[in-house]
């Protein structure tokens, strides 16, 4: 099971024990194991001793871990789902019905589904129970308007120009300052559940009231003094939070997160004292409340350097930052190129010239055409176009300033073997390798495969190593096998910037560092404005801990040409 999997079923189990009326630490412990599990690297596979040792999780817990991974769920959690249906879930997802609501409505009128609590709704069945008013009854209903639309989580690459949007919209509006994104959006999550802005204002009423109208709001979820929340067509819920100027650093740490990052970020105040939110820290001895303009000046109240938004997971990052070991993650201005683009000479959609040029302005260094190989089909360019293509490079020269590596993307083929023979390949600069084909060859042939694909002395980089793409979270293979082999022979693994691949995650690239792996963040551009992507790719690296010094296309072009070329040297060749 995957990671996901996982922790989806921990906290399934979180919730069940908190409506079964466990103790608060017990089924808390749960919530913060299933956080950590997300961040981790993949742990079908950890030991015990291993799983034990991850931020907060016991040995108890991961028994049950080791349960979920080998059948999908755990003696426990069937213990609780006899007595209380899963569906109830659904209930207590609804906005507008707290713990103990739901426990009311199961118990007095059997409602443990979304359907039942729609029906009960319609029916008028929920008048006179105890807590629900008229105006919660609403609140209700809109809850479950909301709750349908977030059943499916939204990718980050359709999240952020959204987000965007809106915030563009509210800087139209009556004065607002310090509007951004905050939440699991901040964190560069692959996707989110909701949006959260903030912003500060003199006039937060206005500013609410302003958000509240925006055309695109199929509905007003909830509006207040300081906060609201709307729905858009498709589910996706957008979270508006307003407060003075001067609370601005406590208001956006508060609000990105993640909850197992601010539970530790609050337990280490509590140790020494203060308490936190987004109002302040308030010292509990003396009364007084520290305000902060900025996130430095609240991490640095609590003796820590700033952490890194990306870094947020909770997954040792307070106390590698409290012991000075945080390393300072890459950032997109430490690219000097990027090593994955293609144009019209295969299935992109800009000519060769233009992708140049836009590479140019970029202000990188260098960069790398990478046209699919003649395995892809009629998308792919066979030996004879591939070398035409090198001529054309030749031609364009140093016209936009920037250095193009003639390059190819080839397919890596069932057996591991490349799409291209040796004498094609030697006479390019770079290489990815990728799978783009036979996915359910099963694992030990997979694992074989890329091992394969990493000796070859020609591969340069491994393109999106997992295969992810859109719903499909990628082929199975022995994750440590391949990536020990990537470091032994220096083959970089890639972090696509596609936001429908983000591949590798940033789970597995924080394996993948801890073994030793090198990485290349590409835009896998099809087309000049795709270029972007690339910052995506930058946003996964920094949640892996990467630094620019584990990063390919981070390092000048001489010292790129001297890592593809001690590689080749193997069969006693080097880049044409």
């Amino acid at each position: 099971m995957t990671n996901a999997e996982i922790a989806r079923k921990l906290k399934e189990i979180r919730t069940l024990m908190e409506f079964a009326g466990e103790p608060f630490f017990k089924f808390m412990a749960y919530e913060r194991a299933a956080e950590t599990i997300e961040n981790a690297s993949p742990v079908a596979a950890m030991p015990l001793e291993e799983l034990t040792a991850l931020p907060g999780i016991g040995k108890t817990i991961a028994g049950r871990i080791r349960e979920i991974a080998d059948s999908g769920t755990s003696a426990y959690y069937e213990e609780l789902a006899a007595t209380y249906p899963p569906t109830l879930l659904e209930v207590l997802g609804v906005s507008g019905i707290g713990m103990k609501t739901a426990q009311t409505l199961f118990r007095e009128q059997g409602i443990a589904s979304l359907g039942d609590l729609e029906r009960a709704v319609d029916a008028g069945a929920l008048a006179g129970v105890a807590r629900l008013g008229k105006k919660s009854i609403d609140n209700i209903k809109r809850g479950i308007l909301a709750f349908k639309g977030r059943r499916q989580r939204t990718p980050l690459g359709t999240a952020l120009p959204l987000a965007r949007e809106i915030i563009a919209y509210l800087q139209s509006g009556p004065p607002a300052r310090d509007i951004t994104y905050a939440g699991s959006l901040r964190r560069q999550e692959p996707t989110v559940g909701d949006i959260d802005i903030v912003c500060t204002s003199d006039e937060a009423g206005a500013v609410i009231a302003y958000f509240t109208r925006w055309e695109r709001a199929e509905a007003v979820l909830a509006e207040g003094s300081t906060k609201a929340s709307i729905w858009l067509a498709g589910g996706l819920q957008i979270d508006l939070r307003v407060l003075p100027a001067s609370v601005y650093g406590n208001l956006l740490q508060h609000f990105t997160g993640s909850r197992e990052h601010n539970i530790q970020f609050r337990e280490l105040a509590v140790r020494k004292g203060l308490r936190v939110s987004e109002n302040g820290i308030l010292n509990v001895a003396t009364g007084d409340n520290l305000t902060c303009r900025t996130e430095a000046e609240v991490y640095a109240a609590l003796g820590l350097p700033f952490i890194a938004p990306e870094m947020r997971l909770g997954v040792g990052e307070i106390e590698a930052a409290a012991g000075g070991t945080l390393p300072s993650p890459v950032e997109l201005a430490d690219l000097r190129g990027d090593f994955h683009m293609h144009s019209t000479w295969s299935d992109g959609g800009d000519s060769l010239e233009a992708m140049i040029a836009y590479a140019a302005a970029r202000g990188y260094a260098y960069h790398a055409i990478t046209d699919h190989s003649w395995g892809r089909g009629s998308w792919g360019l066979d030996p004879g176009k591939l070398r035409a293509q090198r001529e054309r490079v030749r031609d364009i020269g140093d016209k936009y300033g920037i250095r193009t590596l003639c390059a190819s993307e080839v397919d890596i083929r069932p057996d591991g073997s490349l799409d291209f023979d040796a004498d094609v390949l030697e006479e390019l600069d770079l290489v990815i390798g990728s799978v783009h084909s036979a996915f359910k060859i099963g694992r030990e042939a997979m694992t074989a495969r890329l091992i394969r694909a990493c000796e070859n002395p020609y591969v340069t980089i491994i393109g999106h190593p997992t295969g992810r793409y859109g719903s499909f979270p990628g082929y199975d293979f022995d994750y440590d096998a391949v990536f020990k082999a990537a470091a032994r022979t220096g083959t970089a693994l890639e972090i696509d910037g596609q936001p429908e691949r983000l591949d590798l995650s940033s789970g597995l690239a924080r394996r993948a560092k801890q073994l030793g792996c090198t990485f290349s963040l590409d835009s896998d551009a099809h087309s000049a404005a795709q270029l972007d992507n690339v910052a995506y790719s930058v946003g996964q690296a920094r949640r892996a801990w990467l630094t620019s010094a584990d990063v390919l296309n981070a390092q000048p072009l001489d010292e790129v040409l001297a890592r593809i070329a001690a590689k080749r040297a193997a069969v006693g060749r080097s880049p044409a």
